[in-house]
């Protein structure tokens, strides 16, 4: 099926050149094909449909039949939409427009990115969509966005992953907290807190849970607000701590910083992008370019 969708273009496409340049000799040099080729082509797509396209005489033109003046029609505008993809195509991957698809888990990691491509290439289309770091990989892997920043540990076989930042996971706590002032949390103190947690599929969840049980800090209780948006609006009317990467924290936000007495934790942000895209400039270009 597809070999026989690819001869009917290329015998549309010689019937096409004939039409546009009024006979076979000419329109065997529009395509730089040779008469014979090009008298092929068209023969065989007359003879496939049982159809008769051009009147042939004996000069070196040829009249286009009813039929054959419908089909140019069809013709003209079917190579004028192949030649407008082509230059659309050619254009985004010369950087001059497009769409950059880009994901990140807060906007700070982006943003640097998205001005330096922004201000580089005018007429690019940047979008950014914020989401856990877990959904952002999934998305890049299904070719959903182009790259995206999340917190990530451990490799993927078919991303490159471009370390670009490491920093401390601390607690959220209300500027009226008992430990605000404090700035530090022990682990008898911990097991009289509440925990507020962020969703499944949070990188910062992860680790977080990970380095207390590794150090047998156990919470009062537990309450999950969602995202982290969520978390720290929760932290904020105190009613716990929230765990939070230090990058992540907005300045205008009103809460205070605590940590474990025990032990630190750090994130690693990324940039991710598919392996197999890379070849594309836009992507590489992204990619590479710093916060």
């Amino acid at each position: 099926l597809c070999l026989l969708y690819i001869m009917f273009i290329t015998e549309l496409r010689a019937f096409h050149a004939v039409a546009t340049a009024g006979g076979f000799i000419r329109a065997g040099k529009l395509l730089a094909r040779s008469q014979s080729t090009i008298t092929a082509q068209v023969r065989s797509l007359e003879q496939r449909y049982g159809v008769e396209l051009f009147f042939r005489g004996r000069g070196r033109t040829a009249r286009l039949t009813p039929l054959g003046e419908k089909l140019f029609e069809t013709t003209r505008q079917l190579f004028s939409f192949e030649k407008d993809a082509e230059v659309l195509v050619a254009e985004a991957g010369r950087n001059k427009g497009g769409t950059l698809r880009v994901g990140a888990i807060s906007p700070r990691w982006a943003t640097g990115m998205m001005a330096h491509m922004m201000r580089r290439y005018p007429t690019l289309d940047v979008n950014l969509i914020l989401d856990n770091s877990q959904t952002l990989l999934d998305m890049v892997l299904t070719y959903q966005i182009d790259l995206a920043y999340i917190g990530a540990h451990l490799p993927n076989p078919d991303c490159d992953m471009r370390l670009v930042s490491q920093p401390e996971i601390v607690f959220a706590v209300s500027k009226e907290h008992p430990l605000a002032d404090k700035g530090v949390v022990s682990r008898d103190t911990f097991g009289q807190q509440t925990l507020i947690q962020r969703e499944q599929g949070s990188e910062t969840r992860s680790l977080m849970d990970k380095a207390l049980a590794e150090h047998d800090y156990s919470p009062n209780r537990t309450a999950v607000f969602g995202g982290r948006e969520g978390a720290l609006q929760a932290a904020q009317k105190g009613l716990g701590l929230a765990p939070i990467s230090t990058g992540e924290i907005p300045e205008d936000t009103q809460v205070e910083i605590v940590r474990a007495a025990d032990f630190s934790t750090y994130g690693e942000i990324h940039a991710v992008c598919l392996r197999s895209r890379r070849n594309l400039q836009i992507i590489t270009e992204a990619f590479k370019a710093g916060l």
